[in-house]
């Protein structure tokens, strides 16, 4: 039996990130759930114009890369970030990050391409954990790792990109 790393090691680690990461670090996203009912996708299962849920607020850490530029005649940039979220928020919030979903930070929407949960407390997952049945107390799911990249705003429908106002004006169209 391991001496440390039961389920009160366990609560203590959870308090103190919560803690670091909500009242201290307090680094806040939007997140964007896609709404698949409300999605209509054309005859190839694609979807140009997405809809999304109303946002919501999350704290977590956040490692953004460098941009990237490419292009010959027309520059482009690209941009790539990791997320971290503590795996009991997401659960308190029933929240349930996929791909395809958005993240709005620092003026930016990212697209979220990958998913991972591998933090674990004493290098065990209790719900996966195959060893010796006393030991399903020991250890704990910490987070859950997203990567994502910078996606156009044109593509999300969140924002309204192009607007402008027409003024009805008296001057005919042809001069």
């Amino acid at each position: 039996m391991a001496l440390f790393g039961s389920a009160r090691d366990a609560s203590l680690i959870k308090s103190i990130n919560r803690e670091l990461i909500n009242r201290f670090i307090d680094t806040e996203i939007a997140f964007y759930k896609l709404s698949l009912d409300d999605t209509k996708a054309n005859m190839y299962d694609e979807a140009d114009g997405k809809t999304y849920y109303v946002p919501m607020r999350i704290n977590c850490l956040i490692l953004k890369e460098e941009k990237t530029y490419t292009g010959d005649d027309v520059y482009d940039s690209t941009r790539t970030s990791e997320f971290a979220f503590l795996r009991d928020d997401l659960k308190n919030k029933n929240i349930v990050m996929e791909e395809g979903d958005v993240i709005s930070y620092d003026n930016e929407f990212y697209e979220i391409d990958g998913i991972g949960a591998s933090q674990y407390w004493t290098g065990r997952n209790p719900e996966t954990d195959l060893g010796i049945p006393e030991r399903g107390e020991f250890g704990l799911s910490v987070a859950i790792k997203v990567t994502a990249h910078v996606t156009r705003r044109n593509r999300l429908n969140i924002q309204e990109v192009r607007s402008g106002i027409n003024r009805p004006s008296n001057i005919p169209r042809n001069l």
